[in-house]
């Protein structure tokens, strides 16, 4: 949201910022004061049971119905009322339950920037889940989202997607809907990268109270590590990210350093020699992939982490498909440090070309404009 913003303020547009505070993601004061246009409402999105068997029981998907408040709704009234836009960007399918307010007060174009295609995240969690009852819950749950979704790309006069996976799956659920992929945007800072010897340093980075996530970590740390140690033992892999569930520090594998949330990732993903994110499900693109690239970090992931990214295996990344290719490729690379360094330098000239702030404020701009004189 922010590089969005960022990246039209500079082109010279003129853009307010509402947005959610939640336990999860909650806005900082200072920072809220600090910027002109802007302005929030906290929403307590924690998970409660009660609410979840509920809506399990009305057919309705929990995962979105907790975003909505009636003081929320009641201060985005006011902010419309007060204000005249010209268009209104709806940042994720989290935010659509208060569409129909927008639309009986707004008469402009509404776009929805979809972040991920969200029921798929939890279809594919579904399909890995061994546990029965859990894996028919899952599906449900999935089943739900997704008439949500299908819901929001009816309603929204345009979508944008972030990849041109995403992009072909709108079309495919909506044939009809206005969708254009507008990449995320990677900020250009002039960052001089720390030219280190190879360590032997492995890890990764990310919110851990994701399901994708720690559900890849699960499978990375239990089925590949162990043998990757047993044969380097001089190896490390370093764990790092926001909601560190216990169970990672209570680790008792060998050459295994969880450090939780830091201050600063991109600090952290340069003290590395190779991050690995081995996502097994989830949707859209992973931003964290594109920053490592971008500050001259190599890869290394699987076919789920490199969706939507223009990124060819053994090229600009490593793609891999099983615990076996994760092994073979790390065992690769300890030999043979020297194969960082290409796929290093061309992963940070695919970010360049692709994610740019400029391409994508352009982007968003044109589409704006294209609905404007709709």
């Amino acid at each position: 949201m922010k590089a969005v913003r960022d990246g039209l303020i500079s082109a010279g547009h003129s853009v307010h910022t509402f947005t959610l505070s939640t336990p999860k993601f909650p806005v900082v004061e200072e920072t809220a004061a600090g910027m002109e246009a802007f302005s929030y409402c906290y929403v307590d999105t924690t998970v409660r049971i009660w609410p979840a068997f509920r809506d399990l029981c009305l057919n309705r998907s929990y995962h979105i119905s907790r975003f909505y408040h009636n003081k929320t709704s009641e201060q985005l009234l006011q902010l419309l009322r007060k204000s005249e836009f010209d268009a209104i960007l709806i940042e994720s399918i989290f935010m659509m339950p208060y569409f129909r307010l927008i639309r009986e007060n707004f008469s402009g174009p509404v776009i929805l920037r979809a972040h991920n295609i969200e029921h798929l995240i939890w279809q594919r969690i579904a399909e890995n889940e061994s546990n029965i009852l859990k894996k028919r819950y899952l599906k449900t749950l999935s089943r739900q989202l997704k008439r949500f979704e299908l819901n929001c790309f009816l309603q929204a006069d345009a979508i944008a997607t972030i990849s041109e996976v995403d992009e072909d799956i709108v079309r495919r659920m909506v044939p009809a809907a206005e969708v254009k992929t507008i990449p995320f945007a990677i900020s250009g800072n002039d960052i001089l990268f720390a030219k280190k010897q190879f360590t032997v340093t492995f890890g990764h980075i990310g919110s851990m109270d994701w399901t994708p996530n720690s559900e890849g970590i699960d499978w990375f740390l239990n089925d590949a590590w162990p043998v990757i140690h047993k044969k380097h033992p001089e190896a490390i892999f370093r764990l790092a990210g926001r909601n560190m569930p216990q169970r990672f520090f209570n680790l008792e594998k060998s050459g295994i350093m969880t450090v939780g949330e830091v201050d600063n990732a991109a600090a952290f993903m340069q003290q590395l020699d190779l991050m690995i994110v081995p996502l097994l499900s989830g949707s859209g693109v992973r931003i964290k992939i594109a920053e490592a690239l971008s500050l001259g970090v190599p890869v290394m992931t699987t076919a789920v982490g490199a969706e939507g990214l223009h990124v060819k295996n053994g090229h600009d990344i490593f793609i891999c498909t099983s615990t076996d290719q994760i092994i073979n490729g790390i065992d690769q690379i300890i030999e043979n440090p020297g194969l960082l360094k290409s796929i290093a330098d061309e992963g940070l000239k695919t970010i360049k070309a692709f994610h740019s702030s400029e391409a994508v404020t352009d982007g968003l701009v044109s589409l704006i404009l294209k609905k404007m004189k709709a």
